[in-house]
Order: C-alpha cells, then structure tokens, then sequence
C-alpha cells in the first residue's frame, strides 16, 4: 500500500510539471514586455511591449486552468497522448457549458460588480462564466481523464462496434463525467473554497513565518521529487494567495507576480505573496556550499572537486537547476541538508522581514525582474546585501560541521583515479561475460558506457526489469517490477549526481540533459 501511494504521489508530480516547465518562459517574455513599456521608451517600443504583454498574459497566464488540464492528462498516458489531447480539452469544455447551463438554470449566476466578478466565487473561462475554481478545474480534469483514458485505451468490442472501442469509450465515458462534475461543483466546490481560504489566511498571518515553514518544508521534500507537489499550488492556486489586479482576480504567487508586471502603471504596492518566490536557493546558497566543500578538501583533491562543483553552481545560477549541488552532498552527509533546509528557509524569513518584494530566482530572470520593477516597490537594493548574508551563513555552518564532524564530504576523502575506474569498469565487462580489453584508452571505454546505457539497464537488474521510464528536469523516474534485483555496484558506475529508492521506484539525478540521456536510453532498451 504504501509503495503504491508512493508510486501515486510520483505520477502526479511528473505530470504536473509538465505545463508549469513552460512557466519560466512565460516571465522572461513578461518581464521582457515590462521593460519595453517604461516611460523612457519610444512610443513604438511601448506598443511592442503591450503587444508582447497582452498575447503572453491574456493567452496564457489568464488560461492556465485548460493548459494544466490538457498537460497533465498528456503527461499521465505513456502513450495515446494525440487522443488524450483531443479528449482534455474537449471534456474541460463540455465542464465550462455545463457547470454555466446549471447556475443559469438555478438561477445563481452571478452579476458583475464594478470589478467585474472578482469575489463572487464566480469568474470567465474562455468566456464562459464558471465557478472560479482557478487551476484546481484544470488539475482536477487533467487527472481525471489520465485516469479514465488509461482504463479504458485498451477496451475492445466486436468488429461492428470497433469504432466505438479503446480512447473513444475513454471519450463517451467523460462526456458524462464532464456534465455531473459540472453540476457537482455547484454544490461541494465552495467547502473546499472555504478550506484554501482558511489555509491561505494562515499562511497570510504567519507571514514571515509562514514562509519560513514553506521554505523548510520545500527542500525537506525535494529528495523525494516531491517538492512540485509543494510550490505548484503556492504558485498556481488560492494556497499561495490571491489579489484583484486591474480588476480581475488572480490566485497563486506566480500569477499574482505577472499579473503586477503587466500592470506596474497601475499597483502602489507589491502583494505579500511575494514571500514564497523569494528563492536564494539558485545562487546564494550553492556559492556558500560550494566555497565551504572546496575549502573543507585535501589540498591534492580541491582542483578535482573545483572541476565538479563549479559546472553544478553555474546550473543553478543560469538555469534553476539545484540537484547537482545539493545531491553531492545530500546522501553522503544528511546532517547538512538540514542545515541547508534551515538556512533555505531563513533566506526566505529574513527577505519578507526586511520588505523584499521582488522575484527572486536565477540569475537571468531575476536581473530582468529588477530592471522592470521600480526600485520603491521591489527594494531591490536589498538583494545583494541579503545575498551575502546568505552566502556566509550557508558556509559557516557547512564549514563548522564538516570540520567538527570530521565528515567525509566531496573531496575529504581518497578520490578514485584513473587505475580505479578501470578496475571498475573491467569488473562490469566481466559480470556481463564481455572479454576485457587492457589496452583499450579509457576515454574511449567511458564513452561507449555512456552511449549505450549499458551501465543503467545492468543495474536495474535488465530491461525486463524496467517497468516505465520517464523523467522530469533533472531526474530518470523508473518503476521497477523486481527491486531486489538493483545491483548498486554496477549501477554506482555510471556517473550520475545521485540515486533514491524506495521500493520499485528509483530515481537517477542525472542534471541539464536528462532528456537526451532518457532518449538514448529508450533507444538502447529497444534493442533487447
């Protein structure tokens, strides 16, 4: 039971993160649009900068309840993802006309106020005024049909009725799932409304606590690549706020902080909700962890350490990737991922204390933010200084345990060379009955291994032991069908940043290009 509702909690956290890898791209094209509409700017570039604003915020941010819909129900089918498109957005439609036809025959449709329908529970989708349920519509929808397409793709009825059969049966089934949710809605949707407000006004009276507890939280669950699971609704949903905004309501951090880009003519202040997108983690941090674990190894090992470290500070700083810093040393010393947790969490305390009200994150989206936003409502000048705060307190309190603990971080310890990785490589050759080459360049034996993939099926036990492969922005997620047959000392091998399991689920942190390594994969599994 308990590996299935793990196994559970994995796929739905794969799957919604899907849509949101778009998001990023979406700010940079907002913030971009901001700067092109200062004041300063000739009346042509402004008009660019609104044109820009309009298509990215209208089109999409305003849309983000059908794009999680359709993005999760894609990413929950391994395959029929074509039909399983055509049968999201479909049901998410049949939803909208269905859930308006029964407040207008109840008579509980809403009437605008001068805000529109802002605080009526109510809002329009697609232009159909619905039940605000904001991107809840869309993460309900979206696994509702991942659920009824994967039972039903398979079904299989007699030759005159083969045209009703598999993701069309899956399509008849929601066309009535669609029209009693619509209806249902009505009724439940509001208890659960009053919850998320009950919770949302909790983390509103904690506020710098509040975020201090979600940031600790976060990295707490990231060894499990369950932490999406934490930061979408903060971002997405009522969880992580909401604000009226020139007149129409937006729910979630994120799209609270979009919502003011595209509209800093018209706002006096920044929304706390801020608090939650005020991540140090992609640079601060890394830098003091990095510092700490280069000062803290043998003199003869720092440039080895130096050449691994450097590559894993400039992913997180450049493209919001923390898993090759933080998996080097998650594993091998837990006691400073908690440190690391709290100090993660301060980072985020101390910025919502001090009245930090900007976007924090890498190096590229953060200058943009602070380019765009008018220094008397970010602070922005507090950025560096709250950097180096940071900075020093990641690594002194590394440096503090390593050296008091005498703990056996990267680099503290003898690292294999050259003669070592050959052994260990000879010993695979051997294990797979391969003759062994002596005289073969390393160099050469490495990039086969790589290329093959052979390392990572033999340590999963063999590609009849892969059950799914998928992966997500830095990690493989394979369910296994036997995990007793994992063989850790081939599988260590291959060079990746990290590996967890738990039961037939593992995970392999392989870092930026994790897409690439999963294609050649498949294509090595389909030789077998």
């Amino acid at each position: 039971m308990k590996d299935k509702l793990y196994n559970l909690m994995q796929k739905f956290s794969r799957a919604i993160i899907q849509p949101v890898m778009f998001m990023a791209a979406a700010g940079i094209l907002i913030a971009f649009a901001a700067i092109l509409r200062l004041e300063v700017m000739p009346k042509f570039i402004v008009l660019i900068g609104e044109f820009i604003n309009s298509v990215v915020v209208s089109g999409m941010i305003a849309n983000l309840s059908v794009i999680f819909c359709v993005g999760i129900a894609v990413a929950l089918v391994p395959d029929k993802k074509g039909d399983t498109a055509t049968i999201a957005i479909t049901s998410f439609l049949m939803f909208l006309f269905a859930n308006n036809f029964w407040l207008s025959h109840t008579g509980n449709l809403a009437e605008p106020t001068e805000i529109g329908l802002a605080g009526t529970g109510q809002g329009n989708v697609l232009g159909v005024q619905v039940t605000d349920m904001g991107v809840f519509l869309g993460i309900l929808m979206g696994c509702i049909v991942g659920f009824v397409v994967n039972r039903f793709k398979n079904v299989k009825y007699h030759e005159y009725l083969s045209m009703y059969e598999g993701t069309k049966t899956a399509f008849l089934v929601m066309v009535f799932v669609s029209a009693i949710l619509g209806v249902g809605v009505t009724y439940v949707w509001p208890i659960f409304d009053n919850l998320l407000n009950a919770l949302m006004n909790w983390i509103s009276d904690a506020g710098p606590l509040g975020f201090f507890v979600y940031g600790v939280v976060n990295r707490l669950a990231l060894p499990f690549g369950l932490h999406h699971l934490l930061w979408v609704p903060m971002s997405y949903s009522p969880v992580g706020g909401s604000a009226v905004i020139n007149g129409q309501s937006y729910f979630g951090a994120t799209n609270i902080w979009y919502a003011e880009l595209a509209n800093l003519d018209k706002i006096t202040q920044i929304d706390p909700s801020i608090g939650s997108l005020v991540n140090f983690g992609y640079t601060a941090l890394p830098l003091g962890i990095a510092l700490a674990l280069i000062h803290s190894a043998k003199p003869e090992n720092k440039d080895k350490v130096k050449a691994l470290i450097i590559p894993a500070v400039a992913t997180s700083a450049l493209a919001s990737i923390t898993e090759p810093i933080e998996f080097i040393f998650l594993f091998s010393s837990p006691i400073l991922w908690i440190a690391h947790t709290f100090v993660y969490g301060f980072g985020m305390l101390i910025s919502s204390l001090s009245g930090l009200r900007m976007y924090v994150g890498n190096i590229i989206e953060t200058t943009l933010y602070c380019l765009a936003v008018p220094m008397n409502l970010g602070k922005q000048w507090l950025i560096p200084i709250i950097f180096v705060i940071l900075v020093a307190m990641e690594y002194l309190s590394f440096r503090f345990l390593i050296v008091k603990l005498n703990l056996k971080t990267l680099g503290r310890q003898d690292m294999p060379n050259e003669k070592q990785i050959r052994e260990a490589i000879e010993k695979r050759d051997r294990m797979k009955g391969k003759n062994v080459s002596t005289n073969k360049d390393l160099k050469s034996d490495i990039d086969e291994i790589d290329s093959q993939m052979a390392l990572i099926i033999d340590g999963l036990g063999g590609a009849d032991n892969i059950k799914t492969l998928e992966n997500c922005y830095t990690r493989l997620r394979i369910e296994l069908n036997d995990a007793s047959k994992v063989d850790r000392e081939i599988l260590d091998l291959y060079p990746s940043k990290g590996i967890i399991q738990s039961g037939n689920n593992i995970q392999i942190v392989i870092g930026l290009g994790v897409d690439k390594i999963k294609t050649n994969l498949e294509h090595e599994l389909s030789k077998y």
